[in-house]
């Protein structure tokens, strides 16, 4: 049987990816500027950043310096003139300089250099429809540093072939992300009922990590290992957000059984709601293969993932194998939150008569 585990335990920080603020004064050099420079490469060739609105976008805002960076710095213009206007500020009529260090990242959130040729502009993705909780830092790969080329760029995508982004939760959750969560608010894409919305939800479920898979609907891409035996994700709401631990997703628990699962691919999934027989009448969401990625491995059982097909659920006793199924009418234990497969479907289904 599968086992969901809904928990409220904290997650460890991530590593902070921003330096503190150091004092700027045009008349000095650019060492002196920004006081003692990291001796890493990535911080020295930082950019300036205007916005993240791809509206207001500047030919400035255009960025070449990430192929073949783990961990790029940019510097924010703007949030550095709003500090100088706060009259507690400890150095008055000296900017200060407000850097933003990110990452690009494996499916395990394991840092890695972006890859060839990633130049374009940093920008702010509001999914259609979604939660204004389900918000996103994304990079648009452009042609050139004209802002009229964005609409002809694509996002950036990870390793995985995923989309790269930021969820607007781990921007606000994480003091390293304090300064481009700033940015954010003096675009107008986070409001002053935005930002205690997110202090409010923040109080009640750990903060996702730069990489974690948050889904606002069904229908949405992640990416997974096959070889995995538990996956974690987080369902986003209007007013709220819940951590989904599943146990042993991929294959079913034997006693006397190795553990070691005969999947070796990972691959891009979604959920979506069954249409099988067997769950006629009820809210069952299954998971489909989008695309592998990556060497499938010399296992060839018929429960192995394949593009397009449902995802099937390894039995190491042998027998058929059953499909990958969640059902929220069963009311599994170990529900902490028993209301996050309801919260995806009703996110998905808004303003629809839904019928199972």
């Amino acid at each position: 049987m599968l086992v969901l585990n809904f928990t409220r335990t904290r997650s460890r920080r991530s590593l902070s990816l921003v330096k503190g603020l150091q004092p700027y004064s045009p008349a000095t050099n650019s060492t002196q500027r920004y006081g003692k420079r990291p001796k890493t490469t990535t911080a020295v060739s930082g950019k300036f950043v205007s916005t993240l609105n791809h509206h207001k976008l500047l030919p400035s805002d255009f960025l070449s310096h990430l192929s073949n960076r783990s961990q790029p710095c940019v510097w924010l213009l703007n949030v550095a003139k709003d500090k100088l206007k706060d009259p507690r500020s400890k150095t008055p009529g000296i900017l200060p300089a407000c850097r933003w260090r990110f990452r690009y990242h494996d499916m395990n959130g394991k840092p890695t250099p972006f890859p060839p040729n990633s130049s374009g502009f940093l920008y702010y993705h509001q999914p259609q429809g979604a939660p204004l909780l389900a918000g996103e830092v994304r990079f648009r790969l452009t042609p050139n540093n004209l802002p009229e080329s964005f609409s002809q760029g694509e996002d950036c995508l990870t390793p995985h072939g995923d989309i790269w982004k930021i969820p607007l939760l781990s921007v606000h959750g994480h003091k390293g992300h304090q300064n481009i969560y700033r940015q954010l608010q003096l675009d107008g894409f986070v409001s002053d009922a935005l930002h205690s919305k997110l202090k409010t939800v923040a109080k009640a479920c750990p903060c996702p990590r730069h990489s974690a898979i948050i889904l606002h609907s069904l229908h949405q891409v992640f990416p997974v290992h096959f070889a995995t035996w538990f996956l974690s994700l987080f369902v986003v709401g209007d007013s709220t957000y819940r951590r989904v631990f599943l146990r042993f997703p991929f294959a079913t628990q034997v006693i006397g059984y190795n553990r070691v699962s005969p999947f070796t691919s990972k691959g891009l999934v979604r959920f979506e709601l069954s249409k099988l027989p067997e769950h006629a009448g009820t809210r069952t969401v299954v998971m489909r293969v989008v695309k592998l990625v990556g060497d499938p491995g010399p296992y060839l059982g018929e429960d192995r993932p394949q593009e397009g097909a449902l995802v099937l659920r390894h039995k190491p006793a042998g027998g058929k194998p059953r499909v990958l199924a969640l059902t929220p009418e069963k009311g599994l234990k170990g529900y902490s939150h028993p209301d996050a497969l309801p919260l995806l479907l009703e996110n998905t289904f808004r303003g629809e008569h839904f019928k199972p």
